[in-house]
């Protein structure tokens, strides 16, 4: 089982990934929070170590890979699904833990462009399409009651009260929508310069 952290607002990360871990976990990551978890003592992969591919453009693109996004998109069961996951070296990843911070029009057109998150609302997208088999995790105050309904399941995500990851899909799904609604502001006009 793989969980990938990738989250801005670092609360609680590290008690979260220890969680993880001790539930069988292996961590993958990004840069900033692979290094805090590693300052934290714990082992943390960076993405690139899951992908083969190292992060580029000035980390605008890290993550857009069949590794990362087929690892949350496949469905567990599926018999071609996993026999392609087989094929071609598709982790399971089971943990989705994605945060990113609101944009606001401070810096003008050119430097909201520049702070546009693509790949955290993308993986959150496709774990929460994705949730029967992998629980999405926006929200930091959440952290406790997924490693509950993990430990309770065996650290398994099909074991996990459907109703609980049909929740967080929910939040998932709210969180990325408020996000893109914050980019059209900005972007028409009617974003609030704070």
């Amino acid at each position: 089982m793989y969980a990938v952290l990738s989250v801005t607002d670092k609360t609680g990360i590290v008690e979260f990934g220890a969680g993880l871990r001790k539930l069988g976990a292996s961590l993958v990551a990004t840069s900033g929070t692979a290094g805090l978890l590693r300052d934290a003592g714990m082992d943390a992969a960076v993405i690139g170590d899951l992908s083969g591919v190292p992060e580029m453009m000035g980390g605008r693109v890290r993550a857009f890979h069949p590794s990362v996004f087929g690892g949350l998109l496949y469905r567990r069961g599926h018999a071609s699904d996993e026999a392609e996951a087989h094929q071609h070296g598709i982790p399971r990843i089971d943990v989705l833990a994605c945060n990113f911070k609101d944009l606001v029009a401070d810096d003008g057109i050119a430097g909201a462009l520049d702070s546009i998150d693509i790949g955290g609302p993308a993986m959150l997208r496709a774990a929460a399409k994705n949730f029967p088999s992998v629980l999405p995790v926006v929200d930091p105050a959440d952290y406790g009651e997924v490693l509950r309904a993990l430990g309770a399941a065996g650290g398994e995500v099909a074991a996990v009260d459907p109703a609980f990851r049909r929740s967080l899909a929910a939040k998932a799904f709210g969180r990325t929508c408020a996000y893109d609604r914050s980019i059209q502001r900005i972007l028409d006009g009617t974003g609030t310069r704070e």
